[in-house]
């Protein structure tokens, strides 16, 4: 099992939206940077207008487990911050799933099998 490495501070939060770098799907925002790594660092964010606090963990909960999955054949080398859209709070899994890999295939991030 791999480790998430993940974004923390709100710097380094800003840093990623201010590279004006994004890719949209129905449920989630992926905004990305290359942070000249040989590692991805991920964030996750839900604004309250996704909901209470129990529906806003839900949904965390649900992006970080689809980043988990669909992050393995991820090229190596970026910040992203995923942020969850309103009607976020309604989808199950599988849809979350399906928008991360989406997201995940028009930034282009899946390495080539060689």
């Amino acid at each position: 099992m791999t480790t998430l490495h993940k974004l923390k501070k709100n710097y380094e939060f800003k840093k990623v939206y201010d590279e004006k770098k994004y890719f949209v799907e129905k449920y989630i925002v992926m905004y990305l940077s290359m942070n000249n790594s040989t590692l991805n660092r991920v964030g996750f964010s839900v604004s309250k207008k996704i909901g209470n606090s129990v529906v806003r963990n839900r949904v965390k909960r649900l992006m970080k487990e689809a980043f988990r999955q669909v992050s393995v054949n991820m090229k190596h080398g970026y910040d992203m911050v995923f942020t969850a859209r309103v009607g976020s709070a309604a989808a199950d899994f599988k849809q979350i799933e399906r928008n991360m890999s989406s997201i995940i295939k028009k930034a282009k991030l899946i390495r080539s099998e060689e």
